[in-house]
């Protein structure tokens, strides 16, 4: 909750905030799938895979702009998530990531990979990888100009982002601005 008054666009504040939700869901569903493999390669696979990306780049300007809306980017720094950072010395290390920097990250990068199946952790064979039938949920390597590459699981990420839509919810309720299914 909010002591603070804030004047805020309904609008644009319902826009970020169901767009947001749209694309949770739609990461999530292709996040958790079993089943691309299943219908064989083509078209589709890359193409889902270039979805995800596009709908992570959306996501990640929705949230952001909802919290610098209602100024409650402390709330979603405090959303944090594992890692794996590699630095440009090859350097790794294993430790949190707040949700507002790796937003940043996605917005930022130079490079968003999508890691779907177990074939692009084992082998640089591109047929090795085809025939891989392996699937996981999905992670994500972002790479930057400031560091080499940060990597972690889409769900993870998600589920920060929803925890804090939650927050966002009662901010917004409390400046009299409903969103979400229960509002509908």
């Amino acid at each position: 909750m909010t002591n603070v008054k804030l004047k805020l666009n309904p609008q644009l504040c319902k826009h970020s905030y169901n767009e947001a939700v749209e694309r949770i869901a739609r990461l999530a569903s292709y996040a958790t799938s079993r089943s691309l493999k299943h219908l064989g390669f083509g078209d589709y696979f890359s193409l889902a895979e270039e979805l995800c990306k596009k709908d992570l780049i959306v996501l990640s300007i929705s949230i952001r702009r909802l919290a610098e809306m209602t100024k409650s980017q402390t709330n979603l720094k405090k959303q944090r998530i594992k890692a794996l950072r590699v630095d440009a010395d090859e350097a790794r290390r294993v430790g949190d990531e707040n949700c507002w920097d790796l937003l940043g990250n996605i917005i930022h990068g130079i490079e968003i990979d999508v890691f779907k199946d177990i074939g692009k952790f084992t082998s640089k064979d591109i047929f090795e990888v085809m025939e891989n039938k392996e699937e996981i949920d999905a992670a994500l390597s972002i790479k930057s100009d400031k560091f080499h590459a940060k990597t972690f699981a889409l769900t993870d990420l998600l589920r920060g982002l929803n925890d804090y839509l939650d927050e966002a919810d009662q901010i917004l309720a409390d400046h009299k601005i409903f969103v979400g299914s229960l509002y509908e």
